[in-house]
C-alpha cells in the first residue's frame, strides 16, 4: 500500500507552513487567494483529501471536537476572553465541517468532570483544552488515551497554543514605569495554579527589576480573576499605596471591581493598569490601559492545530501569539482616541 499523504506533504509541494496549508484547505479568509489556489493544486496534485465529514464516515471517526473548560459554566460565560476564544474555535471548526461540544465542570473544584463526559464515550475527534490548572493532569491522560490534544495555554508534551502574557505584562509594567515614572507598582494577580497568572506575575516582576525598583510584598494580591476579588484586592492595598503609586490588575474585570470600591469609600484613585481589553474597558471612568491579544485567532488556530493532529501529524510546533499595549487614560495618560 502507498504510504498515506499527510498534510505536511501538501504544505511542502506548495511551499507554504502547514498551518497555512490547513487554512488554505478550509477556505480561511485570512489566507491570500493565490495562496489558496496554490494549496489547493498541491492537494489535487497529491491525491490529499481534508474533508473530515467524508473521512470520518470511511474510518467510522466522529465528526465533533471537544473543547473542555474544567471551570464552571457561570465563571466560563462571565468572561469575554473565553467568549472571544470560542468564537474563534466555532468559526474554524465550520470551515473543516465539524461540530463543537463545549464541556465545562460541575463545580470549580470538579475539574475531571468536564473531561469525563467526553472520553466515556469517544464523542469527540480530537479535544481541545483552555483554562486548565498548572496542576491538571487530565489533558495529559487524555493524551495518552489516544485522543487528539491540544491545549490553549502551556503544557509538556502535547500540542499548544497561547499568548505572550509575560511580554504583555512586562510591557504594560515597563510604560508605567518609562512613561510615568513609577516607583511602586503593585499587582492583582489571577489565580496562581494558572500558567496565565504566573506568566503575568513574572512579567510584572521582570519589569520591576529591570528598572532596580523594589518588589514590595505588600504590594501584591492573589485575585480570582472575578470583579469582586478586584474589590477586595482594593481595600487590601489601600492602607500601603502612596501617591503616585500604581496598580496592576491581571484582567480588566478586577481592575472595574478595585474603582467602585475607591470611588464608593472616596479613596484617591491611583494609577491603574488591567489586561485582556475587556469590552467594557473603554467605557470605565477613567478608561482602562489595558493589554489586548487576539483570543478569536488563537481560538482558530487550536482547531487548525487539532485538525492537522487527527490527520495524523505528529510535529506540531507551539504557537504563542504577541499582546499589545492599548493607553487609556487610567495609568495616566492625556485623553485620545486609541480605537
Amino acid at each position: 500500500m502507498p504510504e498515506r499523504v499527510t498534510l505536511a506533504d501538501v504544505a511542502r509541494l506548495a511551499g507554504v507552513s502547514k498551518t497555512s496549508a490547513s487554512m488554505a484547505l478550509a477556505d480561511n479568509h485570512r489566507v491570500a487567494e493565490n495562496t489558496r489556489v496554490r494549496v489547493r493544486k498541491a492537494a489535487t496534485e497529491l491525491g490529499y483529501v481534508p474533508h473530515f465529514a467524508a473521512s470520518s464516515l470511511r474510518s467510522q471517526r466522529p465528526d465533533s471536537i471537544a473543547v473542555v473548560m474544567p471551570h464552571a459554566t457561570q465563571h466560563v460565560f462571565s468572561h469575554p476572553v473565553f467568549i472571544e476564544m470560542l468564537e474563534g474555535i466555532t468559526a474554524a471548526a465550520n470551515d473543516f465541517d465539524l461540530a463543537v461540544i463545549l464541556s465545562t465542570a460541575r463545580s470549580e473544584s470538579d475539574e475531571r468532570s468536564a473531561y469525563s463526559r467526553i472520553t466515556r464515550g469517544g464523542r469527540a475527534a480530537g479535544v481541545i483544552v483552555a483554562a486548565a490548572s498548572v496542576r491538571d493532569s487530565y489533558p495529559a491522560e487524555i493524551h495518552r488515551m489516544g485522543y487528539p490534544v491540544v491545549v490553549v495555554g502551556r503544557a509538556p508534551g502535547v500540542a499548544s497554543i497561547g499568548i505572550d502574557d509575560l511580554g504583555g505584562a512586562e510591557a504594560v509594567t515597563r510604560h508605567l514605569i518609562e512613561v510615568h515614572g513609577t516607583k511602586r507598582i503593585a499587582h492583582v494577580s489571577g489565580p496562581l495554579d494558572h500558567q496565565s497568572s504566573i506568566d503575568k506575575r513574572d512579567g510584572w516582576i521582570a519589569a520591576l527589576r529591570g528598572a532596580g525598583l523594589t518588589i514590595d510584598p505588600r504590594l501584591s494580591f492573589e485575585g480570582d480573576y472575578e470583579e469582586v476579588s478586584g474589590a477586595r484586592a482594593a481595600a487590601a492595598l489601600a492602607p500601603h499605596l502612596e501617591d503616585g503609586d500604581a496598580v496592576f490588575f491581571a484582567n480588566d474585570q478586577m481592575a472595574t471591581g478595585a474603582l467602585g470600591v475607591w470611588r464608593r469609600d472616596g479613596i484617591a484613585i491611583p494609577r491603574i493598569v488591567g489586561y485582556d481589553d475587556h469590552p467594557m474597558s473603554r467605557y470605565t471612568s477613567p478608561p482602562l490601559t489595558t493589554v489586548r491579544a487576539d483570543m478569536v485567532r488563537v481560538g482558530e488556530m487550536a482547531v487548525h492545530q487539532l485538525a492537522a493532529l487527527i490527520e495524523g501529524e505528529r510535529d506540531i510546533a507551539p504557537l504563542v501569539f504577541p499582546t499589545e499595549v492599548i493607553v487609556r487614560e487610567s495609568c495616566g495618560c492625556p485623553p485620545h482616541v486609541t480605537d
